[in-house]
Order: C-alpha cells, then sequence, then structure tokens
C-alpha cells in the first residue's frame, strides 16, 4: 500500500520505515483520520507527545486490550493503534520472537475490530527480522526492499490463511511463523485459496513443522491441484507428517 488511508476496521499494518523517511506526515494523517471516523485514537510512541513506544510486549497487548474495551463501552467505531515497536524489535530481533508476538497482535486486530499499525525502524532490524514481521502482517508500508513474497494472516480461530508464494527465500520465514501458531494449537487450519504457489523448500518447510510436532495437525483448506501433486510427489503423504490436504 501507498499511503495508510484505505486502513479499515480490523486491518493490521506493518510500516517498516527507512532511514531519512517522513513518518510525521502520515502519522498525522492517520491519526486525524480517527477523528473523522469516530474512532479511539491510541498512540504508542514514535510522535512528540508520545516518543517512547511500548516498555514490553506484554504492555503492548495490556493497551490495546484496555483500548478495545474502552471503544466499545464509550460508543467508538472501533480503535485506531499506532504503535512504534523498534524499541521491542531492537532488544530482541530474533525471528521467532517477533513471529509470536506479532501472530498474536494480529488476531487481536482481527477478532477486536481494531486497526494495528506497527511501525518499525528498518535501521533496528535484521534484513531476516524484516522478513519475518513483513510475512506476518497482511499488508506492507513502507520504501526499500521487503520480503518475502507471501503473507501469512488471521482468520479466525485456529483458522490462517496464506497468499502470495512460499519459495526458496521466504522458506525460513514461513517455517518460523508456522511453527509458532503450530505451538498454540492442536488443530492449525490454514486456508489456501489466495496461495499461488508453494515450491519443494516451502513444502520442505510445512512438512519440517509438522514432523516436528508430531502431536499436532495441519490441515491445508482449498489447497490447488498443483499443490496437492507437489506434496505426493515430494514423498509427504507419511503417517509421520500430520498434514492434511482438502480441496
Amino acid at each position: 500500500m501507498a499511503t495508510l488511508d484505505p486502513v479499515d476496521v480490523g486491518d493490521h499494518i506493518c510500516w517498516m520505515a527507512g532511514p531519512g523517511e517522513d513518518t510525521a506526515g502520515p502519522a498525522r494523517a492517520f491519526l486525524a483520520d480517527g477523528e473523522l471516523f469516530g474512532d479511539l485514537v491510541l498512540v504508542l510512541g514514535g510522535t512528540g507527545k508520545a516518543p517512547r513506544g511500548p516498555v514490553s510486549w506484554d504492555s503492548l497487548f495490556s493497551e490495546v486490550r484496555q483500548g478495545t474495551e474502552r471503544a466499545a463501552r464509550e460508543g467508538f467505531r472501533a480503535l485506531r493503534v499506532l504503535a512504534d515497536l523498534s524499541g521491542l524489535a531492537g532488544a530482541d530481533t530474533r525471528p521467532d520472537v517477533l513471529a509470536r508476538y506479532e501472530l498474536r497482535l494480529d488476531a487481536l486486530a482481527a477478532d477486536s475490530g481494531a486497526l494495528l499499525v506497527c511501525r518499525y525502524a528498518r535501521a533496528v532490524l535484521t534484513p531476516e527480522a524484516v522478513d519475518q514481521v513483513a510475512g506476518v502482517h497482511p499488508q506492507h508500508l513502507g520504501r526499500g526492499p521487503v520480503g518475502p513474497a507471501f503473507r501469512l494472516f488471521h482468520v479466525s480461530r485456529d483458522r490462517w490463511s496464506v497468499s502470495g508464494v512460499v519459495d526458496t527465500e521466504g522458506a525460513g520465514t514461513f517455517r518460523t511463523a508456522l511453527g509458532e501458531l503450530l505451538r498454540t494449537a492442536p488443530v492449525l487450519h490454514l486456508e489456501c485459496g489466495d496461495l499461488e504457489f508453494m515450491d519443494s523448500a516451502g513444502l520442505t518447510a510445512l512438512a519440517g513443522v509438522a514432523r516436528g510436532l508430531p502431536d499436532r495437525r495441519i490441515e491445508l483448506h482449498h489447497a490447488n491441484t498443483t499443490l496437492s501433486r507437489s506434496w505426493s510427489l515430494l514423498g509427504f503423504e507419511h503417517p509421520e507428517i500430520p498434514v492434511e490436504l482438502k480441496p
């Protein structure tokens, strides 16, 4: 996306700000839209009135939950959040940690109807962390290269959608995100209707996650013929790999 103007209820946006990029203008416009649409505005860092971001991931979740409750109680359309997470990410840039918390935020935004923009300073992240953060946001704003070519986002309880392309470059990011999701759900449902292609590296990542957690199960819904055929040809239709492909 080119601006934050199209952001709507339930959206979760990754804003990857590069060096020298104007962040004040888009932030002001995003917050002004809150008044226009009748949203409760919550700013967590990155502005003159709130220069510092959340002190911890737990405090971030607490603020967002309290904000959504207040928005519902006081008759606002939704909670509109601008959170600068550069400090949290800079303190711990491990991709699995970033994936874990951002996936939880995506579920929270989708379930509560909050509008959530997560802003990161690209300079504080490793290239692997940039990819991981982008891959678990449905939408992205910012200049500069950002991979991977897929997006993984929340649909409903234990149900997530994967879109785009899962290839060799994004397989590691995909595996990390799947691993974090599967640890919290006995059965993980993946909607693949918008998945364009998954190569052998992506399929191997999927099989590896499932094999590593044999007491859990992954169900792929609306898997296309190419994906199903590739899965079979690679020899992954095996009892030790608890993955089921459904048309």
